[in-house]
């Protein structure tokens, strides 16, 4: 057993799998399986922004951006945009990592946050939407929070040898479905398990200080309130899900790349990727 696995103790690790282009999915699926059979707990996430805009072009479909009154931007969710996405999300991406880990002889069971209600969610309130000539509200947006993790489903397919690999959307009480940002998926089930370890795998180094130069790269931080100064683009929403997990119990949160040899190890091991503590 190597010196990361060593270090990672009895409880669960979360390893969030991004969806963005040129996300490495059999380097990281080897590394699941290898720490699998070293008898390491691990929930993965995915995420599936890359498939899911591909397939809503292929329907000639599109997520339209929008002021809100507040002046941040948000792009829509329609129930047409969502079925499309979870197509993506769920019948590609979620089954391609299934696949890669069944071939290495792990027992991967993909699951969407509906299945079993183990992702449960908060419905955002309708939206005040600003555009050229007045003020609307949307209602028919179809987003929400994560408020609670089925802790005891994942805990019942760990027992039973199974490695649960979960993604958006998530679902309400009443049964609605919704799109939920998946790395804040991964941050809630981390912080529900009371896991000490979250791994951010995508297709970036890690947080660079000047998103272009990789030599820029910030190794180790603790203040990540500090480091948000950094991020762009999706980085920002790893930044957030990183607060939230530390906030939440979480010992140390990784973002790396999974574009590197190991990735999985590489991050664990400190010689990839921006390593985050409390």
């Amino acid at each position: 057993m190597s010196a990361p696995t060593q270090q990672l103790g009895a409880s669960p690790i979360v390893v969030k799998i991004g969806g963005a282009a040129g996300v490495e999915i059999d380097a990281t699926c080897e590394d699941i399986a290898e720490l699998t059979r070293c008898g390491v707990r691990i929930v993965v996430v995915n995420g599936g922004s890359y498939a899911g805009e591909t397939l809503l072009k292929a329907h000639g479909l599109e997520r339209p951006e929008a002021r809100l009154a507040s002046g941040n931007i948000v792009r829509l969710t329609s129930a047409t945009v969502l079925r499309v996405l979870t197509m993506a999300w769920v019948g590609d991406v979620n089954k391609r990592i299934v696949e890669a880990l069944l071939v290495r002889g792990v027992s991967a069971l993909g699951l969407c946050g509906a299945d079993g209600r183990v992702l449960l969610a908060r419905r955002r309130a309708p939206l005040k939407i600003i555009d050229a000539v007045r003020t609307r509200i949307v209602r028919d947006h179809l987003a929400g929070e994560v408020t609670s993790v089925n802790k005891q489903l994942l805990k019942s397919l760990h027992d039973q040898g199974h490695v649960p690999v979960l993604c958006p959307p998530a679902v309400t009480e009443d049964g609605c479905l919704v799109n939920v940002e998946a790395d804040h998926v991964a941050a809630s089930v981390a912080a529900s398990l009371g896991t000490q370890t979250l791994v951010f795998l995508s297709n970036v180094p890690g947080l660079l200080e000047h998103p272009k130069d990789p030599s820029t790269l910030v190794r180790q931080s603790n203040d990540v309130t500090h480091c948000m100064r950094f991020a762009t683009g999706r980085m920002r929403y790893k930044l957030d899900a990183t607060r939230r997990a530390l906030q939440s119990g979480v010992l140390t949160v990784h973002i790396s790349s999974s574009r590197v040899p190991r990735p999985v190890f590489s991050a664990l091991a400190g010689q990839a990727g921006t390593k985050f503590t409390r």
